[in-house]
């Protein structure tokens, strides 16, 4: 039980000091940051998650670091944008399981 809360107390030190870093971004960065990050948590299943948070945080600090515009970080299009990072992770979303499962469901159909 002891390693369970330890667990939880770094999950939670690790999630503050991530959402320190994003609120340190300047803006555009930043806003643009945690609307992208608003829409991905929406298909996360869990903490898990955050490790592509942070990859993309990361992603936002070097080009925000070498003023590179917003746009061609995310491009035209920024559902794409996010699409395409999640979709390199589909263990941990619950919108890749749910495709997947529907897949397989209507295969078995037909």
């Amino acid at each position: 039980m002891e390693n369970f809360f330890k667990k939880i107390i770094g999950d939670k030190k690790e999630y503050k000091a991530f959402k320190k870093q994003a609120a340190e971004l300047p803006s555009p960065y930043k806003e643009t940051f945690e609307a992208l990050e608003k829409y991905m948590w929406n298909f996360a299943k869990g903490d898990g998650f955050l490790k592509v948070q942070q990859e993309m945080l990361e992603i936002f600090q070097e080009n925000a670091e070498e003023q590179v515009p917003v746009k061609n970080i995310i491009g035209d299009d920024p559902v794409k944008f996010c699409d395409d990072i999640m979709s390199q992770y589909p263990d941990d979303l619950w919108l890749i399981t749910s495709q997947n499962k529907l897949r397989k469901q209507i295969k078995a159909l037909i």
